[in-house]
């Protein structure tokens, strides 16, 4: 694991310290001496004469209104400073807003009748310490007698923290702040919330990790269930997330799954392992009473820390940990449970995923063994015009590796490393048609070397391949006239070019990228290649044993080695739904002239016309349509627009453009294209990739600060937006 998991991040805009105060602790005591927990979990006021609706107008007029503001998110890499190795986060659990007990004891489910860290203990492996009741100066019986662990495996709060977040559980808030009197949710407003998309995709803080969380859980039942839809609809609807199989969860996100299936035409699947399973458990809290203990220990282990502690056990296999303490969640205990009210869902029951392929390295001094015949040869170009560290990795392709310098001890190649934004890698390896190339870039120029196939004509194909022909100095310079905005960014990112690749591969790969992320798709077209391609080569890796190892290279399929592949074989190397896209494609284009059909289109000069066309084909849509264009058939004004592609139009060149539309509805997308091509008339497509590259997380480095701070203060500023609108539509 990268050392930035180990070093504790310090207070900062997402991560706020938490908010006590003399007033909250008050509240919490009025709570504690107002009430006394029946053995049954129900709450019964003293006060019997006073209707429920008259005691909360009385308990919420004793305690004021103060705005409060979360803890930072709690995983091993800021709990646990030890220099040990632990798996990369696979559950975030998510409360709704720290309580005032909470608060006031700086302790995530601080209340003493919390029932969250009892669930764990009894799934992972201890007690917490008994909840006493500051009336009688007993503990309570309510969960106790319940529990499966003695007072010999009572652990502090830090303890148990640690012990949870070792197995690969991480916790935070949906909230990061909002004014409430009380404890409640239903109390909850103004509030913002947390950049939770931000950190299960692992860009949060510069985060390097791949992002590796399988299932959010939801704490606090349905109340926590609607806050999390409410801030985070767009992440549904971009077929990142789903419900969870089980009926508490599917009714709690119907509405929300309905949009996503309007929005890109089906419901997505945990099967994708891009799609981030989102479950909503029994509610924790002591307010939620209807759930017996039993039936939340059942449903929490068969939602929450069964399946995580599966990954865990499978990290630990497929790394050789040394094997931790034994879990309850394996014992018969768990098996028998059986609740008089709730019968956790068995599809909840999902088998563990399988292992994550081993992170290796690349590194030069292997490389340079290979074809030691062939020598390095330049081609010419100065950094302003190319630069293959924001050309290769900016999401246009999907064929090249980084290569690591011996030095770089850290620095394990992964398929995200790979794909997106290594602006400071300066070698690469990939297949190009029936050559296998290493590329390297110096402060000077780019050179190359034939690693495999012919080297006669490689140097002009990879001046096509990078379409030298084209100056790209003079239109930097144009797009910067034209933008201040631009100009900052071209200073900071020079040499960012539009690719010509061969027009099947980049057709199939894009279908595959369909509601998926960059390693996904890297992977996928890996087994693609390795099961209709040809065998090119041999590449010595590292692992991150530092065992030496290789890896085999193949070309990319052509349409006739695709031609007796079949949906059933193509799901079996893990493409899902999107086998059937690929097939149909392929029949469609055997009968259109096959890839000759595609490179006619290069002679087409109308983009939308190129569109129309691609779009006839089975699994392309007008996106897709457009980076087969653009990174294939030299339509340089195509523009593929998706989500960040709409921020950017609306942040930086017209608020209005989205209109009141809810969706990116065909009017809206060709809308937000013409709004770059008016803006930069000459090759729009290329301007717009130079302003995507921009948002790319680790190209942030390189920026000037008051972008970032303006692109940060713009996104906080739009969340803040989203939940006033909310509020105000429902009164």
């Amino acid at each position: 694991m990268s050392a930035l998991g180990r070093t504790r991040r310090s207070t900062s805009s997402y991560f706020p310290s938490p908010v006590s105060s003399s007033s909250a602790i008050a509240a919490l005591r009025t709570t504690e001496k107002g009430a006394e927990i029946k053995p049954s979990g129900k709450r019964k006021l003293n006060d019997k004469k006073s209707s429920s609706s008259a005691k909360k107008k009385k308990k919420a007029a004793k305690i004021k209104a103060e705005r409060t503001k979360s803890f930072e998110p709690k995983w091993w890499g800021n709990v646990i400073n030890d220099g040990s190795e632990y798996p990369p986060v696979h559950t975030l659990i998510l409360g709704t807003h720290p309580s005032i007990a909470s608060l006031s004891k700086n302790e995530m489910y601080g209340h003493p009748l919390n029932a969250f860290w009892y669930l764990a203990g009894d799934a992972i492996g201890f007690r917490r310490s008994a909840a006493v009741s500051s009336t009688t100066g007993k503990p309570y019986v309510y969960y106790h007698e319940h529990l499966r662990y003695n007072n010999d495996h009572i652990l502090e709060y830090s303890q148990q923290l640690k012990r949870v977040v070792a197995k690969g559980f991480a916790m935070w808030d949906i909230v990061a702040e909002c004014e409430r009197e009380g404890s409640l949710d239903q109390d909850i407003q103004e509030e913002v919330a947390n950049p939770i998309r931000e950190f299960c995709e692992g860009t949060l803080n510069n985060i390097k990790e791949s992002s590796s969380v399988k299932r959010i859980v939801i704490a606090n039942g349905t109340t926590g269930a609607k806050f999390f839809v409410k801030h985070f609809t767009e992440w549904f609807v971009d077929g990142k997330l789903c419900a969870a199989s089980d009926d508490m969860s599917q009714r709690a996100f119907k509405t929300v799954m309905n949009k996503q299936r309007r929005a890109i035409g089906e419901t997505a699947s945990n099967e994708n392992s891009d799609v981030i399973e989102v479950v909503c458990l029994p509610g924790v809290s002591p307010a939620a009473a209807k759930f017996t203990y039993l039936e939340k220990r059942a449903a929490w282990e068969a939602g929450c820390f069964g399946p995580g502690l599966k990954d865990f056990e499978t990290w630990q296999s497929s790394t050789k940990q040394p094997k931790q303490q034994a879990t309850s969640c394996k014992t018969p205990e768990k098996q028998q449970i059986k609740t008089p009210k709730r019968e956790p869902s068995p599809a909840l029951k999902t088998p563990a995923s399988s292992p994550k392929e081993p992170a290796f390295r690349i590194l030069s001094s292997s490389i340079a063994k290979l074809a030691q015949e062939n020598e390095w040869i330049d081609l010419n170009v100065p950094p302003h015009e190319l630069r293959p560290s924001a050309t290769l990795t900016n999401g246009q392709c999907f064929n090249w590796m980084v290569v690591d310098t011996d030095e770089s001890s850290d620095a394990i190649n992964s398929p995200r490393q790979s794909a997106w934004g290594t602006h400071d890698a300066k070698e690469w390896i990939g297949p190009l048609c029936d050559r296998v190339l290493s590329i390297k870039e110096t402060p000077t120029t780019t050179m190359f070397r034939v690693l495999h196939g012919p080297t006669e004509g490689t140097k002009e194909y990879l001046q096509q391949y990078f379409r030298l022909e084209t100056p790209l100095l003079p239109l930097y310079e144009e797009w910067s006239k034209a933008d201040a905005r631009m100009k900052k960014i071209a200073a900071a990112i020079p040499g960012v070019r539009i690719l010509r690749q061969t027009p099947l591969e980049c057709m199939f790969s894009f279908i595959c990228s369909s509601n998926n992320n960059i390693p996904r798709i890297t992977k996928m077209l890996s087994s693609f290649r390795e099961t209709y391609g040809s065998f090119m080569m041999e590449i010595p890796i590292q692992s991150s044993a530092g065992d030496e190892d290789s890896i085999s290279i193949f070309s990319f399929p052509t349409l006739d080695s695709l031609g007796n592949a079949s949906e059933e074989d193509l799901r079996a190397m893990g493409l899902g739904y999107r086998a059937k896209y690929i097939v149909g494609t392929r029949d469609l284009l055997q009968t259109s002239g096959g890839e000759e059909f595609l490179l006619n289109l290069r002679s087409n000069d109308d983009c939308q016309a190129v569109q129309d066309e691609l779009t006839k084909f089975s699994g392309i849509g007008r996106k897709v349509a457009d980076c087969v264009a653009l990174f294939s058939l030299d339509a340089d004004d195509a523009i593929p627009v998706d989500i960040h592609v709409q921020h950017i139009a609306s942040r930086d060149y017209d608020p209005t453009v989205l209109g009141q539309a809810k969706s990116l509805t065909p009017t809206i997308y060709k809308r937000v294209g013409d709004l770059f091509r008016s803006r930069f008339p000459r090759r729009a497509g290329w301007a717009h990739s130079l302003l995507f590259v921009a948002e790319l997380p680790s190209f942030r480095s390189v920026l000037p600060l008051d972008m970032v701070k303006e692109m940060d203060e713009w996104k906080k500023h739009e969340q803040e937006q989203k939940a006033k609108q909310k509020k105000k539509k429902n009164g």
